[in-house]
């Protein structure tokens, strides 16, 4: 259900993204989220926060960061485990350390947009950058965030993140692709 790779990406490549995030001249922004994931139309968003920055996004309209180049590489890697023919969305989360283990909404990532269901044909890649005791829960079962190791799933799999207590932050990337044309 869930394909776990470690040492996704080559060190240096791995290095030079992951120092992008310490290099105050870089000037990364992170964007504050009163809520980490829609749960349901009963419950639309959890009470919980997180930092994200959307590198890449096709959803309302198509929008690039400045930093898509620098992670764009990415996926030239995540080719050789599954089929790419589109991207949805590539997120950077970035999560604080509350003191305590924070359980996020279970939710998938994207949605059809006329049958309102998760998306066919659409996985769901999450690249960590922190090794820490925090992590993401896949289908019921608990993955702990280990830095350069890609968890891939298929888009219908509920899932759901949770804060670490032993470093200052978690940093992720999450990426949503299509294996057809979107």
């Amino acid at each position: 259900m869930v394909k776990v790779i470690d040492q996704f990406l080559p060190d240096s490549f791995y290095n030079r993204l992951s120092n992008i995030f310490d290099d105050y001249e870089n000037r990364f922004n992170w964007f504050w989220n009163s809520s980490t994931a829609a749960s349901s139309d009963d419950e639309p968003w959890d009470n919980n926060f997180m930092f994200t920055h959307v590198l890449y996004s096709n959803e309302v309209t198509e929008s690039k960061s400045p930093w898509f180049e620098a992670f764009f590489p990415i996926v030239y890697y995540l080719e050789e485990h599954i089929p790419i023919e589109d991207i949805y969305r590539m997120k950077l989360n970035l999560y604080t350390n509350q003191g305590e283990k924070v359980i996020h909404a279970i939710h998938t990532d994207i949605e059809d947009d006329v049958t309102k269901k998760p998306a066919e044909n659409c996985n769901i890649t999450v690249l960590n950058f922190t090794t820490c005791n925090g992590g993401t829960i896949i289908g019921g079962e608990e993955y702990l965030s280990n830095r350069n190791q890609a968890l891939i799933f298929d888009n219908k799999v509920e899932h759901q993140g949770f804060t670490q207590t032993d470093t200052t932050r978690r940093i992720l990337l999450n990426i949503a692709t299509s294996n057809r044309r979107v």
